[in-house]
């Protein structure tokens, strides 16, 4: 096998369409868009991959008890995994759902590797049957719970059995105890080159994402008053809208701030695009800050609007140039890296620009898959 140009991967994780995204009960669009970056980049490499995956709801009744699913619109094989979405019952559902299409997956492609958007039991159980058919897995973590909390036990037990692991995150590529281990390089699409847009009378800041304490929405919204610059106003757009009372009112107590909910991608891009600033406000200080990787920092350079966010610790040296980090995630901090940006000249706005034209050049989608399927070619070979 050179160069992975021979392998066949059964790639698992979840797998929503576009209706889905605006109208499911627990829409991740993130997730989707990362995951549609790197299968199209081993499909442009001319690897073949199979995607199985299923469609993420709430728990019923909050969700539909039974989620068969829909194909979402992508450029490569896929099989959705129907289940019952009832408590107690999900996860087995889920469970025996994915051994059954990775065993149809292995006998349509005779895959030579299967590799999962993160871990959990029914990602186990694709493994499980994996490893029955002779095929190496190879889990990319892209979050997981604090490893402090038992000293990377839970961690091991999770990825025992795995061929090696990839990471998103730079400190957990840095500390996880994995012997075969890689760090899964930034793959990028942009949307458009990264152009300055002149000063508007009304200065918009975009947030797209979870509307969570988790996510830093509450820190974001208590940022606004504190700006020094005049009339700006922050967008959000992203699932859960409502779903936290007290980041609900905030939001309707601030005549600054507008929450638009789930939007098509159209239209994402449309608000991307003209704003003056994208905010990542994540906390650095939470449960699994570590282990994570702020998947919206990617959607946000493919649009090539300036970035202003948090330093999390999945965050490497590759971003340094790029984002402008906030001295620390409270709500004053990030109000002074807003009005940094916000004070921008043009020859800094076209300094990002070019910064940004780099960055898209050297993590393409197509260069970040064959630096995977290397990797992933030298586990599996005999």
């Amino acid at each position: 096998m050179r160069d992975g140009d021979d392998l066949r991967i059964v790639w698992a994780g979840p797998l929503q369409g576009e209706q889905s995204l605006l109208h499911g009960t627990a829409p991740h669009p993130a997730t989707m868009r990362w995951q549609r970056t790197y299968i199209g980049g081993l499909r442009d490499a001319g690897l073949r991959t199979h995607w199985i995956g299923h469609d993420p709801h709430r728990t019923w009744p909050w969700g539909p008890l039974y989620a068969a699913g829909g194909q979402a619109a992508i450029d490569v094989d896929a099989s959705v995994v129907p289940y019952v979405n009832a408590p107690l019952v999900r996860t087995r559902s889920l469970s025996l759902g994915y051994a059954r299409r990775f065993v149809e997956a292995v006998r349509s492609i005779d895959a030579t590797a299967l590799v999962t958007y993160n871990l959990g039991p029914w990602i186990a159980a694709a493994a499980a049957a994996a490893a029955r058919h002779g095929v190496p897995w190879i889990p990319i973590v892209l979050d997981f719970d604090d490893p402090a909390r038992d000293s990377w036990a839970s961690f091991r037990a999770a990825t025992t059995g795995a061929a090696g692991v990839a990471f998103v995150s730079h400190w957990a590529f840095e500390h996880a105890p994995s012997p075969r281990r890689f760090l899964l390089p930034p793959a990028l699409v942009p949307c458009c080159p990264a152009t300055a847009i002149p000063a508007a009378a009304q200065r918009t800041i975009l947030y797209a994402g979870a509307r969570s304490r988790a996510g830093g929405v509450d820190r974001l919204i208590a940022a606004m008053p504190l700006l020094r610059t005049p009339g700006v106003r922050l967008v959000m757009t992203g699932q859960g809208k409502g779903y936290d009372r007290d980041i609900a009112r905030m939001t309707a107590e601030s005549d600054r701030v507008e929450d638009l909910g789930m939007v098509p991608q159209g239209e994402l891009k449309r608000l991307a695009l003209s704003a003056d600033v994208l905010v990542n406000p994540r906390p650095v200080r939470t449960d699994d800050s570590c282990m994570n990787f702020p998947s919206k920092v990617l959607d946000y350079l493919s649009y090539g609007r300036p970035i202003v966010s948090t330093r999390a610790p999945g965050l490497g040296p590759a971003f340094d140039d790029l984002l402008v980090f906030s001295e620390g995630d409270e709500p004053r901090q990030l109000a002074e890296a807003i009005d940094g940006v916000l004070g921008w000249s043009p020859t800094e706005q076209t300094l990002f620009a070019e910064r940004c034209q780099d960055f898209a050049e050297r993590f393409s989608p197509i260069a970040a898959a064959r630096g995977f399927a290397c990797w992933i070619s030298g586990l599996v070979s005999p």
